[in-house]
């Protein structure tokens, strides 16, 4: 729990008020060396933020953690899982410095990959960067449909060829919004001369 938590939540509803309270357990009161000597897998991963041993440096705490943690004799899925639930826990806490040399010397980072918190990130990636993909294919694409739209409206009204140099000018333009009121004023402006004008513009 937070440090300034009261222990207890009050609510005011129509002029009445429902408190509930509630014990408040904070990590950094208990004791981690006896939640690692015990062995309590739930509660391995919190051990970083508890109370270290007296005296002992807080990076040398956590390092004493994780080795605990990637030394208990475990299933590898279990201690992958518990060892990511760490790493992330431990970044409320600790400077990611610090806990990418531990990583390091260690040598954690194989085993990080296997656990379910990976995997999900490392999916949620993929498909992050598979929907911005797509989203700029299709701004391409309507980029693209958007040039042959304009140069197709003057070619026929105006005689355009490709060689023309605002054919050049036309196709170098990225924004699309910019190449669809372009396509309006093709439509609707009575002159190549005009035209061109408002492509200076």
């Amino acid at each position: 729990a937070g440090r300034r938590d009261p222990g207890y939540y009050v609510q005011k509803h129509l002029g009445y008020e429902i408190a509930i309270h509630y014990r408040v357990i904070r990590l950094i009161e208990i004791e981690g060396e006896r939640v690692l000597n015990a062995g309590h897998s739930g509660l391995i991963p919190f051990t970083p933020l508890m109370k270290p041993p007296e005296g002992m440096a807080l990076d040398a705490w956590l390092h004493q953690c994780i080795h605990t943690a990637r030394t208990r004799p475990i299933d590898r899925s279990y201690r992958a899982d518990s060892l990511a639930g760490m790493v992330a826990l431990s970044e409320l806490v600790y400077d990611s410095e610090t806990i990418s040399a531990i990583i390091f010397k260690e040598g954690i980072m194989d085993i990080l990959r296997e656990s379910s918190l990976f995997q999900s990130l490392t999916q949620q990636s993929r498909e992050e960067a598979r929907e911005e993909g797509i989203e700029q294919g299709i701004e391409q694409g309507g980029r693209q449909r958007t040039i042959e739209a304009i140069l197709e409206v003057l070619e026929i009204r105006f005689d355009l060829n490709e060689a023309h140099p605002l054919s050049t000018r036309i196709s170098a333009i990225d924004d699309l919004q910019r190449l669809k009121q372009l396509l309006r004023e093709a439509i609707q402006l009575p002159n190549l001369e005009a035209f061109q004008r408002v492509l200076d513009a």
